[in-house]
């Protein structure tokens, strides 16, 4: 039943979610300059980082959730917004720790992204403890381009505090990214470029359904939802 649950989750979600949008163009032709690898290497490299959207409560051992995660990222006028849907899996190693593991299609292009992540609760609210800090380290890979190829790591460490079912939290991320042309067409040396942001969130628990809504702030701003089950 709990199973059924999930993979209705995901499938509900999956449907009400957009279209992505803004499909980014990773085709490398004669004349590509190493500038253009940089800039791609920034602006991309940004828009892989893995947004875990939730507070810093970990599942605890055994327990898993299974999410659909919707992210939207406002670029200038001329670029538009860059739009991913991941659907994302993640189990407790034990109580302060999760691992997970995600992945996502641009279904207007030939790419996606795939990508593992891990939760680790550094301090847990109680009597004495306003707030729960976790660190969030990620890793993520751009899969489908034959030109191009873009991995990003990132950390974030993020402050929460449970009101009962709601949970506001905040944080602040930095995050390197690497691209490597793989085109025959020119010789370019790989291109990296770093950066750092902050959020800030609400998560919200009912039984088996998580909910959550952020907004990111680096280069770009990022608006992202959330929705899953745990069991």
């Amino acid at each position: 039943m709990k199973l059924s649950i999930a993979f209705g989750t995901v499938a509900v979600a999956v449907a009400v979610m957009p279209a992505a949008a803004g499909a980014q163009d990773f085709t490398v032709r004669p004349g590509y300059t190493q500038e253009q690898l940089e800039a791609l290497a920034d602006e991309v490299g940004s828009d892989l980082r893995f947004r875990q959207l939730g507070d810093t409560a970990t599942l605890g051992r055994g327990n898993a959730d299974v999410s659909v995660q919707f992210a939207e990222t406002r670029l200038d006028d001329s670029q538009g917004a860059w739009n991913h849907t991941r659907v994302v899996a993640r189990v407790g190693v034990n109580d302060r720790v999760d691992v997970g593991a995600w992945g996502g299609l641009n279904p207007n292009s030939d790419y996606g992204l795939v990508g593992v992540d891990t939760k680790i609760l550094l301090l847990r609210e109680g009597p004495s403890r306003p707030v729960s800090i976790a660190v969030r380290p990620s890793l993520t890979s751009l899969v489908g381009p034959s030109d191009v190829w873009i991995g990003t790591t990132s950390v974030d460490l993020s402050v929460s505090r449970a009101f009962g079912p709601v949970s506001p939290y905040t944080g602040v991320a930095a995050r390197s990214s690497i691209a490597f042309e793989r085109s025959a067409d020119v010789d370019l040396d790989p291109a990296d470029a770093g950066g750092t942001s902050s959020f800030a969130g609400v998560a919200y628990r009912w039984r088996s359904l998580s909910l959550a809504g952020e907004v990111e702030k680096g280069e770009n701003v990022t608006y992202g939802f959330r929705i899953g089950t745990r069991f």
